[in-house]
């Protein structure tokens, strides 16, 4: 398998094997695409009719891939005897690719360079292999010496572009190819250069929204405006600026709005449940990607019912596309609604952003949508007046002879069609289904907002909602603990299925209820004890199920393979509990599986398998990178690292660090909590942690806890607090 090289910059993605090549047979997520559109399928460089040798290639550089290439023995030049060096970047309005050809052969040589180019304007959705009816029309491509058009306009009415401006003019354009006479003497080099502009022109009574912005900036203002991160450890460095530079690229905006698509190639759109969880897992970094967040996601609330699309009232989107399928109707991803948990995640996110920001003008303005999210909860995510929040699948009706009925059989984030298995290894076909996870994010949703409205100003008239949420909360811990607890199994059920059942494999998917704080106190050590030793713990991760089930596949999609973001969880719900051994050997096997991806980048997924069965760790073959939720990992690492807590409408900030083995030194600087900022640095010193106060020119209260749950160990090695 082939090395990808995957570039992004706004809504335009270009994605080419290790050589630069796009090969529409070789893989359906090649090409270069504006939002969910191809406009080039096929790219090939050849010498004499040759194709090069590759040296190698990078995307380390933002919005550019470099490859490095040669000849093979060619009529009179020698084998590596000529050097290709093509960079393909994305400008603020086109993509350019540049092919510098130099003669390395000494002596002066002769070629003929051809470039291959093809536009099939598939629809992202046909790409990965979905079959029309019936196409718009591709009209025929039209050259000069100095350009092609290559057009097709679609059943939708929008015309589609890809204009090719070429330097020099080429010599001919025939059978799909552009040909330049290369002539070099000893040394020298001559350069190619394709400027691509790809262009959407639909008639005046054709609107192009809700596509996200093309022209303008690739990334928000306030990107460079973000908490400042240092440690004495050079991998986590080299992954904070790597992540930034993953989120930085990943952008998408939509008038004014920011929020990050999910992942490259296939996910270049956004998904609500993975723009949640990267905001949450990004809030000490920034909270302006929260905000943007929310709003978006509030934008696009559901208001009707609607079971082509799974929209109901006050349900929160699980994806979108522009793309003309979308726009037709073809599939139901325009505006898509099919995940249980993206509205208890949007209620989350919404509670932790105004205990750090007590935005209070954010709030009143999304306050409609937050209580619409709380009455969904009510009306249709509790199925059967459980208390649960659930799912139930079912198929979407036909709205055209040309529509697909395409839905999701299981809605949480593991959403693969055997994400939910019994022990015996049968598949849960029992709905609606209470997943484990989902139940957490719902009472974590609980007690943040009965917090926050507690913590209003008296003025406000929360008081008496606050207590009702929190009292809602206990009802359901009480419930949960009892209901999905395994006694013999000392751990806790994946899922209840329809009928009540305990679906009984062990999984990550409780452990994610260490983050919510819902697992009781006097199991939470046997839930540890599970999840940190195998057969739950790989090498480099916690599973996604235990290698001993009978579902167990380290390189499936969701039973077997570990999961970076989901490990970010988890290690901070072990230190919620106090277990930070636990959470430090976690971040230690985290940041040991960074060094076996390029650029220290973690993958969206990567396999469950051990070192003991072959030392080798390689990400799972379908895994999106850069990915959105991975990128955002490393800054909630930092922030369990650091313990940083903000209470809302409060001057107290709760601070219970804690220093890995892996790191001295660790500096925030610049942080926004509330309308103040904080600078911390944590150090090592003599077997015990302090943390300097750098400023605080709001003074804010800071309150030290001891992060472990012994308490003679505390005494020895807690933190002391200078500045």
């Amino acid at each position: 398998m082939q090395h990808r090289r995957i570039v992004k910059r706004g809504p335009v993605v270009v994605a080419t094997n290790e050589d630069g090549t796009m090969d529409p047979e070789s893989t359906s997520s090649q090409g270069l695409f504006l939002a969910d559109t191809r406009y080039l399928s096929r790219f090939q460089i050849c010498l004499n009719g040759e194709l090069p040798v590759l040296l190698g290639s990078t995307e380390e550089a933002l919005f550019q891939t470099s490859i490095l290439q040669t000849c093979p023995e060619l009529d009179g030049v020698p084998a590596r005897g000529v050097g290709i060096l093509q960079r393909n970047s994305i400008e603020e309005s086109s993509v350019r690719i540049e092919i510098d050809v130099v003669n390395w052969a000494l002596k002066s040589i002769e070629l003929e360079l051809s470039i291959e180019v093809e536009a099939d304007f598939f629809d992202s959705f046909e790409a990965r292999g979905v079959r029309r009816l019936k196409r718009g029309t591709s009209m025929p491509v039209t050259s000069k010496p100095g350009s092609i058009r290559l057009e097709y306009v679609g059943l939708d009415e929008v015309t589609r572009i890809t204009h090719i401006d070429v330097t020099p003019n080429m010599d001919r354009f025939q059978d799909d190819r552009m040909y330049f006479p290369i002539k070099l003497e000893l040394g020298e080099r001559q350069a190619v250069v394709l400027e691509i502009r790809l262009i959407e022109q639909a008639p005046h009574n054709v609107s192009l929204q809700p596509s996200p912005s093309i022209n303008g900036p690739p990334t928000p203002p306030w990107f460079d405006s973000c908490t400042t991160l240092r440690t004495s450890n050079a991998t986590v460095n080299a992954i904070l600026q790597r992540s930034k530079d993953d989120l930085e690229s990943l952008m998408l905006e939509f008038d004014g709005v920011w929020l990050p698509a999910a992942g490259l190639p296939r996910f270049a759109v956004p998904f609500g449940r993975d723009s949640i969880i990267t905001s949450l897992e990004t809030l000490v970094w920034n909270h302006r990607l929260a905000r943007d967040t929310l709003r978006f996601l509030a934008q696009r609330q559901g208001k009707e019912e609607n079971p082509w699309n799974y929209e109901q009232p006050g349900k929160i989107l699980h994806e979108m596309h522009t793309g003309e399928l979308a726009r037709l109707k073809e599939v139901p991803f325009g505006l898509f609604y099919g995940s249980v948990d993206s509205t208890p995640l949007f209620l989350v996110l919404g509670g932790e952003y105004i205990r750090w920001t007590n935005d209070m003008v954010l709030y009143r303005e999304l306050e409609p949508n937050f209580e619409a999210a709380w009455k969904w909860i009510d009306e249709y995510g509790d199925m059967d007046g459980s208390g649960y929040v659930q799912y139930k699948a079912h198929t979407p009706p036909k709205v055209s002879s040309a529509a697909l009925t395409v839905g999701l059989f299981n809605q949480g984030w593991k959403d693969s069609a055997t994400a939910v298995m019994y022990s015996d290894g049968t598949m849960c076909t029992d709905h609606p289904v209470s997943l484990s996870e989902v139940q957490g994010e719902l009472y974590r949703a609980l007690i943040l907002w009965s917090g926050v409205f507690a913590a209003m100003p008296a003025s406000e008239g929360k008081a008496q909602r606050a207590a009702e949420l929190a009292e809602r909360a206990e009802r359901l811990r009480l419930r949960f603990n009892a209901e999905f607890w395994m006694p013999e199994k000392r751990y806790y059920a994946m899922a209840l299925d329809g009928s009540h059942r305990q679906v009984d494999s062990i999984t990550s998917n409780p452990a994610n209820c260490l983050w919510a704080r819902l697992i009781d106190d006097d199991k939470a050590e046997a839930v540890v004890e599970t999840i940190m030793s195998e057969p739950m713990l790989s090498s480099w991760g916690v599973r996604t199920m235990a290698r001993t089930e009978k579902a167990y596949n380290p390189l499936s999609y969701h039973d077997g393979s570990v999961w970076p973001f989901e490990n970010g969880l988890i290690a901070t719900g072990l230190k919620k509990y106090g277990f930070v051994k636990e959470t430090q050997d976690l971040f230690d096997a985290l940041l040991d599986a960074s060094l076996y991806f390029e650029y220290r980048r973690w993958p969206e997924v990567y396999t469950g398998v051990s070192r003991q069965t072959g030392g080798v760790l390689a990400r799972q073959p379908d895994a999106s990178r850069p990915q959105a939720w991975s990128a955002g990992l490393i800054f909630l690492l930092v922030q369990n690292v650091l313990g940083i807590s903000s209470n809302p409408f409060s001057n107290r900030v709760d601070v219970t660090p804690a220093l890995p083995s892996c790191l001295d030194e660790i500096v925030a600087e610049n942080m926004s909590i509330a309308d103040s900022k904080l600078s911390l640095r944590l150090v090592r010193e003599g077997g015990r942690v302090l943390m300097d106060i750098v400023d605080n020119p709001d003074s804010l209260e800071l309150v030290v806890h001891p992060a472990t749950r012994n308490r003679e160990h505390a005494e020895r090695h807690g933190t002391a607090v200078s500045g």
